[in-house]
């Protein structure tokens, strides 16, 4: 399904950046990005609601 999020908001953490996103179902989606890289973490993803083009590990 081609739906949009709505980013809530973004934080600067000693970890890395947190995006807090609405998916178009009305669930939330957190997302950290590590700024001295690794691999993010993602929370609360809508599997019917998935951002297109997103990677899958």
């Amino acid at each position: 399904m081609n739906q949009q999020s709505t980013p809530l908001s973004r934080h600067l953490t000693s970890d890395g950046i947190v995006v807090w996103t609405r998916c178009a179902c009305g669930r939330l989606r957190m997302d950290l990005v590590p700024t001295g890289g690794g691999r993010g973490l993602v929370a609360g993803p809508c599997p019917h609601c998935a951002r297109v083009g997103e990677p899958r590990e």
